[in-house]
């Protein structure tokens, strides 16, 4: 029974997808029907419902672009679905992807003869997770039982680095996809690649330097022929698919000609006939009309490093993936602006198809089904005597002495003991005696940078020689790479529009955390329309309106055993394995239920008159924030809003082509207007801190008189710190920083406040007074009665515990409430 083991990896890409292979030995790429190692991300679907895909389905492109589509892995998460005129049928993005990845997965059964059932599948560094989990969705679509997510730079970079020698100074891997654009830092330390850090942007890619020369060849059309194509026509938009298609074909030839012809006869028919294309595009065009990409993308680098304080020079080399990358005015410009030298012997197409199969080898993912038989059977059926053997060990290990742990599962045919030998004679363990029960292990040696194969053979209590069966394993020695990093932080969106956060970004992956929180409503038993909402998001920011929700956890009054009251307590815990999958509980220890199940949400969809309501939106307030940079003087604000306008005008242009049937369009603008949102948000922290700065020092002032009447010396600490730590965001003007210094002075002075015992009484006497603005003002009142007593029979904890539930019945704000995505806790 051979112990050889198969692990897959696959780059599904924008534009093309690949897979790879590794056996242990050597990472070998996947040939497709047609013999390339590259499969085109494209499917058809004829009048007939019969499905194409790859090289085959691309030709169509051209001549049936209302049943063929390409590039949707942008709009993978997302609500959106792609229509086949023909058929009459529309398919998601999951499906669409489900539908390669059968390909993909059959080209392997062709060329290996098995169908494979697990598989590490990449996904670009700053995909959410809804994007994550519809890529899972789609791989168990096409069959397989397991996957695992990697995300594109860390496969690549382990690509990159396999055999390589060991570099004190880290390395930049610079992955430009059809539709995706990632970069991430890394390191190669004692065998173990670790990613530093990583940046990028979901919507800059191939397609974007496409979209460029695209818009070349309109506006030559229209000052030559006097032709105007409208975006917003959908009429217009198989035409302007068409011509992507065949400028994307030019824009390859530049790379290795000085200029190429965009040819398309009888391209579109605007009541005088037929338009023919035949426009000359140059390398020289090229470069001018990218070029403002590629800066985009080096801003991007120049970002992650300065956050990770690398200076120039300090790279030891960058190592480009992608199709676009083999353009000669990006690969100068890139190796010119961060002072580094390109890798060099690397396929920058395959890279990341390479590195997948070589994690999976690192996370014992073999792609072979499991064997029904057991060790037994399978040894009557072919005949031999041997004792059967079960193996574990790493197919890919940093350490040069690792373990081989395994158990003989024929024990009572005599074996006493287990010695391993390399294949090479270098060296050989002594004899390893079997446990009672028939485990054993042996720690083995390894040749560096090499596969290392091994015999492994049994010994009876006599010493006489047993054959086992599998009689050899390899196991090869060379770079791996330890639990993936998480790209986005994530967290729970509170009723008062802040976000708790339970992961940072850069955290390892699998990760579980836990949360108490209390509720802002009551939810009644029995009634199946209340429901508490509790909101996952996803994003950088501490205000849940500029992040994105990415799960929903609901407890609903129908699935209740009792009434959940305001300020009950819930503890929610939310999960994340190793592939992004998203898993969350919230429990309510009052009434002893747990509830779990969340719903990992598509993408929430813009549609064109929301589109059109947040442009009124950004509209107004960059013109209300311009009045006031100029009455006020002040330089910064107006730069600040300056580059509002670029993003307007943009997101103007992708408006038009969404209103032609353009989902990616429609997409893009989404994820423009949340940057958007962001930046104006900073623009106003920036008006505020004046009155900002007011309110500290009036916090200041008095947190310091409570700490020194009641404050113990660790806390007096903790003031002093503080203080300093305001003065220098103060200097800086770092709103969100001073947002949470100002926080940290509230619990400090509450801490030493709440020591005096008249204190409790004060604010029981003060809540008292807010009675009618309670979110429950029956029990509030209940609540009072019952301080008020325990005050007159000089029971201290009583008063305590009336206060603290009078402060959860305190109402978030309703703006807050508006900008917590609904949520009921707090």
């Amino acid at each position: 029974m051979s112990q050889r083991t198969f692990h897959l990896g696959i780059d599904l890409g924008t534009t093309n997808s690949a897979s790879a292979i590794y056996d242990g030995e050597t990472t070998q790429v996947v040939r497709n029907a047609q013999g390339a190692t590259l499969t085109p991300s494209v499917v058809r679907i004829d009048a007939r419902g019969n499905v194409t895909t790859g090289a085959r389905a691309r030709r169509y492109l051209d001549s049936d672009p209302a049943n063929t589509r390409s590039e949707w892995k942008r709009l993978l998460g997302s609500q959106q679905s792609l229509e086949f005129a023909a058929a009459k049928v529309s398919r998601t993005p999951v499906e669409l992807s489900a539908e390669l990845l059968r390909a993909l997965r059959s080209d392997v059964e062709q060329q290996l003869g098995f169908a494979p059932t697990s598989a590490v599948i990449t996904v670009p560094a700053l995909f959410e997770v809804p994007q994550t989990g519809a890529t899972a969705e789609a791989a168990r679509l096409a069959g397989f039982e397991r996957v695992e997510m990697l995300q594109e730079p860390v496969a690549s970079a382990l690509a990159a680095g396999y055999g390589d020698e060991e570099n004190e100074r880290p390395w930049l891997v610079y992955d430009l996809g059809g539709g995706t654009f990632d970069v991430s830092l890394v390191e190669l330390r004692d065998g173990m690649l670790r990613v530093v850090g990583h940046d990028g942007d979901n919507f800059l890619g191939g397609r974007d330097f496409d979209s460029a020369l695209v818009e070349h060849v309109l506006a030559r059309l229209e000052a030559d022929e006097g032709l105007v194509v409208d975006r917003a026509n959908p009429v217009h938009a198989a035409a302007i698919r068409r011509l992507r298609v065949t400028v994307e074909d030019a824009k390859i030839e530049l790379a290795r000609a000085r200029e190429s012809a965009v040819i398309l006869d009888d391209w579109l028919d605007v009541g005088r006939g037929p338009v023919p294309i035949d426009v000359t595009l140059t390398r020289e065009a090229l470069e001018r009309l990218t070029m403002p990409l590629v800066d985009r993308s080096l801003e991007v680098c120049r970002r992650l490093l300065a956050t990770h304080g690398i200076r120039d020079g300090a790279l030891s080399r960058v190592v480009l993936v992608g199709g676009p990358t083999v353009m000669p005015h990006l690969r100068n410009r890139v190796a010119e602006a961060l002072t580094a030298p390109l890798g060099t012997g690397l396929d920058p197409m395959t890279l990341v198809a390479q590195g997948a199969a070589l994690f999976a080898a690192t996370a014992g993912l073999d792609a072979r089904a499991r064997r029904a038989t057991s060790p037994s059977v399978a040894a009557a059926s072919e005949g031999v005597d041997s004792p059967s053997v079960w193996l574990q060990f790493p197919a890919v290990s940093a350490d040069l002495e690792p373990f081989v742990v395994g158990r003989v599962l024929d024990t009572a045919r005599g074996i006493a003991s287990v010695r391993v030998r390399r294949a090479d004679g270098a060296f050989e363990s002594g004899d390893s005696p079997l446990e009672p029960d028939g485990t054993f292990a042996v720690g083995v040696v390894l040749e560096r940078r090499t596969a290392n194969h091994f015999t492994i053979e049994g010994r009876d209590s006599s010493g006489r020689v047993r054959p086992l069966r599998p009689a050899t394993f390899t196991i090869q020695h060379g770079i791996t790479i330890g639990d993936p990093p998480l790209s986005r932080t994530i967290g729970i969106a509170l009723a008062t529009g802040s976000v708790h956060t339970y992961f940072e970004r850069g955290s390892p992956l699998p990760i579980r955390r836990s949360f108490r929180h209390t509720t802002v409503e009551s939810i009644v038993a029995g009634d199946s329309g209340s429901a508490l909402t509790i909101p996952i998001v996803q994003g950088e920011s501490n205000l849940a309106r500029l992040c994105r929700v990415v799960g929903r956890l609901e407890i609903t009054g129908a699935r209740l055993t009792r009434t959940l009251p305001v300020g009950a307590e819930v503890d929610v815990t939310i999960e994340l394995d190793r592939a992004g999958h998203l898993s969350a509980t919230a429990s309510v220890p009052s009434i002893a239920q747990t509830f779990e199940g969340v719903a990992t949400l598509v993408t929430p969809q813009m549609g064109l008159e929301q589109l059109d309501e947040a442009m009124t939106d950004v509209v107004s307030r960059v013109t209300r924030l311009r009045k006031r940079a100029f009455s006020s003087g002040d330089p910064k604000m107006v730069r600040s809003l300056a580059n509002v306008d670029a993003s307007l005008a943009e997101i103007s242009a992708l408006a038009n082509a969404a209103r032609g049937h353009d989902p990616d369009a429609l997409e893009k603008c989404r994820r423009l207007f949340i940057e958007l949102d962001e930046l104006l948000a900073s623009v106003e922290d920036a008006e505020s801190i004046p009155l900002l700065l007011e309110e500290l020092e009036m916090d200041m002032s008095s947190t310091a008189h409570w700490v020194e009447m009641l404050g113990t010396e660790a806390e007096r600490r903790l003031l002093r710190d503080t203080t300093q730590a305001i003065e220098r965001a103060r200097a800086s003007k770092r709103v969100p920083e001073l947002e949470r210094l100002r926080q940290r002075l509230v619990t400090l002075r509450s801490t030493c406040y709440f020591r005096d015992p008249t204190s409790w009484e004060i604010e029981l006497e003060r809540m008292a007074g807010k009675l009618s603005t309670m979110t429950d003002a029956r029990r509030a009142d209940s609540v009072v009665r019952e301080g008020r007593r325990a005050l007159a029979a000089a029971d201290g904890d009583g008063v305590r515990a009336a206060v603290r539930s009078l402060w959860q019945l305190l109402p978030a704000t309703d703006y807050a409430s508006s900008t917590g995505h609904g949520s009921g806790l707090r």
